[in-house]
């Protein structure tokens, strides 16, 4: 770890070079695949004679790169990053195909004590205007301290029962096949890497997880169309094994969703809300 690493709220308003990203039908099937969806049952997502519809959290895809290139835009050395949280809001629909130019910025960094957190925002374009706007919470481990902000606090779950749950499963090559849609941490398919950086087995990748539980609001609430979601955020609270079972707990709140998602007894995906048109 780096001997010392300077932040300051001078950061904040930083930006990230623009990026242009593209995808075709064989992507949005493809990551589709990476986070769960199974025939028959969600051919509409897999079967190009569907569309194929397009899940809303593909376009974090096209935002990984805010993620992924915050240590060297913020020289942040060799600390250790974790991805601490995720929002996104839909404009409108994504297509099966297309093009989006994203740009992004520092808005905000807090001081947890420990640790330091550093928030992302970026918008995506096409030629018809914005598509998507995202928020990313990254987490630098042993950085803070730094006499920041603390930051909000965690939105606590509901205490009533849930109204409807999903319970899916995460197959032992879940991780391998979404990496391939742009996310190559080794941490997520070698058991090395993995124990490297403390961990002692692979986990799947949380925006993976974050899928999952589009899926899940989707599929309980939207009666399996993925259009009706418009936004949605989480917080990743711990990692997800593989070859395991998810169960997403979902709570109607007026015109919010509510939600988290858990492996075993230990929540995965905290701080859940959603909205969804027309439900």
């Amino acid at each position: 770890m780096s001997a010392s690493l300077t932040l300051s709220d001078a950061m904040v308003g930083t930006t990230l070079a623009p990026t242009t990203f593209q995808w075709t039908e064989k992507d949005v099937i493809l990551y589709a695949l990476g986070v769960g969806a199974r025939p028959p049952d969600e051919l509409r997502l897999l079967d190009e004679h569907y569309g194929p519809a397009v899940l809303p959290t593909f376009a974090l895809i096209a935002n990984w790169w805010a993620v992924k290139d915050l240590r060297a835009t913020l020289d942040l050395g060799s600390f250790p990053i974790v991805h601490s949280a995720q929002s996104l809001r839909l404009d409108r629909p994504l297509g099966a195909s297309g093009e989006v130019s994203v740009t992004a910025e520092v808005t905000a960094l807090w001081d947890t004590g420990k640790h330091a957190a550093i928030e992302v925002s970026s918008v995506g374009v096409d030629g018809e205007g914005p598509v998507f706007h995202a928020s990313s919470q990254t987490m630098v481990l042993g950085a803070g301290g730094f006499d920041g902000t603390r930051g909000p606090k965690a939105d606590e779950a509901p205490q009533a029962a849930s109204d409807g749950v999903y319970t899916d499963t995460v197959r032992p090559e879940q991780a391998a096949i979404y990496r391939l849609s742009g996310d190559r941490n080794p941490m997520h398919i070698d058991p090395a890497a993995a124990r490297k950086f403390g961990f002692e087995d692979v986990f799947l990748h949380g925006l993976c997880t974050l899928g999952f539980a589009a899926r899940a609001l989707i599929n309980v609430v939207a009666d399996g169309d993925p259009a009706a979601l418009t936004s949605i955020s989480c917080r990743f609270a711990k990692p997800v094994k593989l070859d395991s079972q998810l169960r997403t707990e979902i709570w109607r709140q007026g015109d919010k969703i509510r939600f988290q998602t858990r492996q075993g007894d230990v929540v995965s995906l905290s701080s859940g809300t959603a909205t969804l048109a027309g439900c």
